[in-house]
């Protein structure tokens, strides 16, 4: 295993990247030897967030695009989403009761609860005119 790996990807913010990033952030914990059981759930996490930005960042798919960058160091795994649509800040969100979610027949809008149950730091930022950049990070 190398000390430090950094994987970048821009895609369009088209629901047909998903499968992409998928693959490139698999790639990316493979090659910086990050373990494997995590796999899955750091997908999970980043599958959300990538898709709530292609699905409540931009009106038009086509006007936008989206840069993954992954930075696996020996204990942490840090995946930065960065985008240039609508602001939304995560933090703003409180935690949702999933039993009471579920009783009154609710299936979406976890994504937020998802990530942060799963990645163990989340943070935001955003700088007007520029960008969003939602950071999430997984320790070993």
């Amino acid at each position: 295993m190398s000390s430090f790996h950094r994987h970048e990807l821009r895609i369009a913010a088209d629901m047909c990247e998903l499968e992409r990033v998928r693959s490139e952030v698999a790639e990316a914990i493979r090659i910086g030897g990050f373990p494997e059981t995590y796999t899955n759930r750091i997908l999970i996490a980043v599958d959300e967030a990538v898709t709530n930005v292609i699905e409540h960042g931009y009106d038009d798919p086509n006007e936008g695009f989206i840069d993954v960058i992954c930075e696996v160091e020996p204990a942490t795994f840090t995946i930065s989403i960065i985008d240039q649509g609508e602001t939304f800040d995560p933090r703003t969100m409180s935690d949702i009761d999933i039993q009471r979610h579920v009783a009154a027949g609710k299936s979406g809008g976890l994504g937020i609860f998802l990530i942060r149950k799963i990645m163990d730091v989340v943070d935001y930022h955003h700088e007007t005119g520029q960008h969003n950049r939602l950071t999430m990070v997984k320790r070993r």
